[in-house]
């Protein structure tokens, strides 16, 4: 005779294991989604929004966040968003149309930089030179400071918040431990960059991208291509960059991966420089990567 309680409590434990399954499903199923026309931000929506957040990165590292162009399938991504991320400050140049075609009940867009203080080419001292077309426009790339990335973070949390109160909490947490890596990282990179006398710290490079880094680790900025990575060094600019570098001593100059380096390579040629290891500007899927393999680039090239 069949033993009932036996089969009764098997059947209990089944049902109870089969509940916690769809449980545990319903609880993995993220909150909302959220897309990012950059590389870099996608990243920091990772990192603040968790297993709360699903990120589509429509940029990736074989795209320009410069000159996005989206197309069909990345506007149905968007439409079928919670949240839109942009960095801001003119990078992303097609946001106002983006807004325009979204219209009042689309998702929002959120420039994360908006709220980050600018630094305007020419403005600062840590330009030394060379294009004089990029004069006065707004650096777009907030970014390559570590500081002003933990600072994105508390940006993000709080968009993130508003949309999804019920993970208000779980967002600020995670900005806080993103905070606590990113100042470890600050750290790192000032020990390793200071193997670099003070009097050597000109940056030279493509176009000008990293204005924020140099600001934050005390470098000066030779650019020969100004804002625009798509526009190559006159020969003006060559001469004045060419100038700087036979006058101070630069020890090397840095072409950027994936950008348009015929000046900078031109530049070595002719003043006989050290190549350095190609820097990343705007194309990457992680913003401590990209920290950690710029520093050591820069390290290895101007160091003594």
């Amino acid at each position: 005779m069949t033993n009932q309680p036996a089969q009764k409590r098997w059947a209990t434990a089944w049902i109870g294991l089969v509940a916690m399954w769809l449980v545990g499903l319903v609880a993995a199923e993220p909150a909302m989604r959220v897309t990012a026309l950059h590389p870099l931000m996608a990243d920091l929506a990772g990192k603040v929004g968790g297993t709360r957040v699903e990120v589509i990165d429509l940029v990736g590292e074989d795209r320009n966040p410069h000159h996005l162009e989206l197309r069909p399938s990345d506007m149905q991504m968007i439409q079928s968003s919670a949240l839109v991320l942009a960095a801001g400050k003119g990078m992303e140049t097609s946001l106002g149309a983006l807004r325009d075609t979204l219209g009042a009940d689309g998702p929002e867009v959120v420039e994360v930089g908006r709220k980050i203080p600018s630094l305007r080419v020419g403005d600062e001292s840590i330009y030394a030179c060379c294009p004089t077309h990029g004069a006065g426009g707004v650096d777009p790339h907030w970014w390559h400071s570590i500081g002003h990335t933990e600072r994105a973070a508390r940006i993000v949390a709080a968009a993130f918040g508003k949309v999804d109160p019920a993970g208000k909490a779980e967002y600020k947490k995670n900005a806080a431990k993103y905070a606590a890596e990113l100042r470890q990282l600050k750290a790192w990179a000032s020990k390793q960059l200071a193997v670099v006398p003070r009097d050597k710290r000109k940056l030279v490079t493509a176009h000008t991208a990293f204005g924020y880094f140099a600001k934050e680790f005390g470098f000066e900025v030779v650019a020969v291509q100004g804002l625009n990575p798509e526009q190559d060094a006159t020969a003006k600019d060559l001469a004045a960059a060419s100038k700087i570098l036979r006058e101070e001593g630069v020890a090397a100059v840095f072409p950027e991966r994936g950008g348009r380096n015929k000046g900078v390579i031109s530049l070595q040629r002719e003043t006989g420089v050290k190549l350095g290891e190609p820097l990343i500007a705007d194309g990457a899927s992680s913003f401590v990567a990209m920290i950690r393999h710029n520093v050591e680039a820069i390290a290895d090239g101007l160091g003594e």
